[in-house]
């Protein structure tokens, strides 16, 4: 366990977004802002509102690629921004992340981006407004970008890369529809969940973590029963970002690894490729995070890891494919996701070193 903890975001719970922008805008004398989102929101949340429509960029794709992130560095350097305004989930806000590298760094090539590790030379004040309950890259310093040529995934990281502002609007999820809901959710547990199992865990984050559980399970089904409920929309926001203010500071571990490979393939979409993985691992990771664990069962009320695996198994339901045969992996697959999910840097991140036939079983535990 590391002993410090660590996040410079400023994180601004808000019940409307644009007063809080637009606070911000004043504070910092910000006269032309570069807004990244998808194009749906530009009409949904009356975008222009913050910004002319020759300040957007809306060719965000889901699960950034190369390309498409170029294409976003280029729009950046198309004009002279002076902020960079991150409005959408954890495909547009890591595309944001390559552009604020850009910006910062003066480097207008991604794959030269990737390499770069000496100090950004620039300030250009960043502003992230997530619109998920998932991925809370608003308050970390990677993005995921994918190649997939060589069906494989990249991480932008710097330290410079952590946002100046989140704004947490609970609002903004209203309109995601209950399934994305609930992978985006998923995907949060299972940072809080790498958070906990991880060497570079922290008193801090390990806190952070437990909370972000917590808030989950207590608001999940609510979410289910009504999806309208902004509320619980509000505490299921909140809930990710403790979940990405606890990993912020560990990276991720062996789950997400094990999902690399089973979005590049089968395209299984990101926050369900790392919670499937989570039910074994805790199995595997119980005994060395059982401090950690009674804590968390406590809270919940629970009595055994085996209610809080089952209460997690319960979380997709009916409505999410929450096994690998359905999502169209045979088994004969399986020897080839062992070889690519041991991704440098998040499978030794995981408290228990995994073997090749530890993987093994935990595929064949998700398998169906």
């Amino acid at each position: 366990m590391t002993a410090n903890y660590f996040n410079p975001v400023k994180i601004i719970d808000s019940e409307n977004w644009l007063e809080s922008w637009q606070t911000i805008r004043r504070k910092l004398s910000i006269n032309k802002p570069l807004v990244i989102t998808f194009k749906e929101n530009v009409r949904c949340l009356e975008l222009e509102k913050i910004c002319s429509p020759a300040g957007m960029f809306t060719a965000v794709v889901n699960n950034p690629t190369f390309t498409s992130c170029q294409e976003a560095i280029d729009f950046s350097h198309s004009d002279s921004f002076d902020c960079v305004i991150a409005f959408g989930g954890g495909s547009v806000m890591d595309t944001a992340k390559a552009v604020i590298a850009a910006q910062r760094s003066g480097i207008y090539n991604l794959s030269d981006l990737l390499n770069y590790r000496d100090k950004y030379t620039k300030r250009l004040p960043s502003i992230f407004i997530p619109t998920t309950h998932g991925t809370s890259s608003e308050v970390t310093m990677w993005a995921t970008i994918w190649h997939p040529a060589e069906k494989k995934k990249y991480s932008l990281s710097h330290p410079d890369l952590y946002p100046d502002y989140a704004i947490l609007d609970g609002a903004l999820t209203l309109s995601l529809p209950l399934d994305i809901s609930l992978s985006t959710t998923l995907d949060a547990i299972s940072h809080s969940f790498e958070a906990i199992w991880n060497k570079n865990s922290n008193d801090q984050s390990t806190k952070y973590a437990i909370q972000a559980i917590s808030q989950i399970i207590e608001n999940i089904e609510g979410l289910k029963n009504d999806p309208s409920d902004v509320q619980i929309r509000r505490n299921l926001l909140k809930a990710a970002n403790n979940a990405g203010r606890a990993f912020s500071n560990t990276k991720t571990a062996a789950a997400h690894s094990i999902s690399y490979p089973l979005t590049s393939f089968f395209d299984i979409p990101h926050g369900i490729a790392a919670s499937m993985p989570m039910i074994p691992l805790i199995e595997i990771n119980q005994k060395a995070i059982t401090k950690e664990l009674a804590q968390l069962n406590a809270r919940l009320n629970l009595g055994s890891n085996t209610e809080l695996q089952s209460l997690i198994k319960s979380i997709p339901g009916s409505i999410i494919k929450f096994n690998l045969k359905d999502w169209g992996v045979d088994r004969d697959d399986l020897q080839m996701l062992v070889k690519h999910s041991f991704t440098k840097g998040r499978m030794d991140n995981n408290i228990v070193d995994l073997t090749k036939d530890d993987v093994v079983w935990i595929l064949n535990e998700i398998y169906s």
